[in-house]
């Protein structure tokens, strides 16, 4: 009976030491499962507060690009549809009476004298001023007055001509001219998104055959409230690319029936690229004064660069696009 016992409390110890190895690495399994679940847990914890970062500075790019465009918008929006209106700056006439020369007995006994401009009401003051300074610009040299750095005001411009027309009456007076005129009229040709177009329309005559005129176009970038300069337009380094399509439009408009390019006028040697322009729906026009590409009979002549020949030449910002009806009929050429 004992000899029995004992070996039934032999036998129960080896059962439960087995079961306690076996709880032991059970209870070593589970702990690695924790560690590892811990370690996995913090891992997301650290990429969820990484995206977390991420996402709130995604959040304040995109704040600050609203803000941006909003700032755009209002800026943009702030400038209305114009309402010109061409007003008279400036205008004075005399007659200059002659004493009679009895040995002359066609010498003149009178000369007119005349001086007038006009400029461009817009109800945008800055718009105004820009309109104001160019018609003193053309009158005034750079040698004779810092222009660029000091703005003329109207009454100023209004004393400036007057004293043109003092000078030029007190000219005439002295050298008995057959007469003395100058004027510069203003114009408003159009508004496309935030490019609006003036003219300025410069004539003069002082005796001789004929007067001698120029017209000078004003493209203004309601954005930047600035002038749309040559290199506004065409960066300086395609001047060149420029510069040759334009005079294949120049040899064009003298080609004969045949195809043939006739005698020019202008030699390819002294041609340039013209900073007096003004756009179109097809281009790009390109104004060159009396005399420099044909005669004056001709009258000022004009070169158009399209817009389909170059895509890749004007700026973007001044070309007409989708917005304007551009590429939007797949039939249109």
């Amino acid at each position: 009976m004992k000899k029995s016992l004992i070996a039934f409390v032999i036998a129960s110890l080896f059962v439960v030491t087995a079961c306690d190895d076996k709880t032991t690495s059970k209870l070593l399994e589970a702990e690695k499962k924790i560690v590892q679940l811990e370690a996995d847990y913090k891992a997301l914890q650290n990429s969820l507060s990484s995206k977390e970062i991420e996402l709130a500075d995604a959040k304040q790019m995109l704040a600050k690009a609203q803000e941006s465009l909003a700032a755009f918008d209002a800026k943009t929006s702030d400038f209305p549809a114009l309402q010109v209106e061409i007003v008279k700056l400036f205008s004075k006439e005399g007659i200059i009476k002659h004493a009679k020369d009895p040995k002359d007995e066609y010498a003149r006994d009178e000369s007119s004298v005349s001086v007038f401009i006009s400029t461009a009401k817009t109800g945008v003051a800055w718009l105004d001023q820009i309109l104001l300074q160019s018609l003193y610009e053309d009158y005034v040299s750079k040698a004779e007055n810092n222009v660029e750095k000091e703005a003329i005001t109207e009454a100023a411009a209004i004393a400036f001509f007057d004293k043109m027309f003092q000078e030029s009456e007190a000219a005439t007076k002295e050298d008995k001219l057959i007469g003395y005129t100058d004027s510069a009229n203003t114009y408003y040709l159009g508004q496309r998104n935030h490019i609006a177009t003036f003219s300025q329309f410069f004539h003069t005559y002082s005796g001789g055959a004929h007067g001698l005129y120029y017209t000078k176009y004003l493209n203004i970038d309601t954005n930047k409230k600035a002038v749309i300069t040559l290199n506004d337009l065409v960066s300086p380094k395609h001047h060149e690319r420029l510069k040759e399509l334009l005079w294949g439009d120049y040899e064009d408009q003298n080609r004969d029936e045949r195809g043939n390019v006739g005698d020019l006028f202008a030699k390819k040697d002294d041609f340039y690229v013209s900073e007096n322009f003004y756009f179109t729906p097809e281009g790009v026009k390109f104004v060159y004064p009396i005399y420099s590409l044909a005669a004056f009979a001709d009258g000022e002549t004009e070169l158009l660069v399209r817009y389909l020949d170059v895509k890749d030449l004007f700026n973007n910002a001044y070309v007409p696009n989708e917005k304007d009806g551009v590429g939007l009929d797949p039939t249109e050429y």
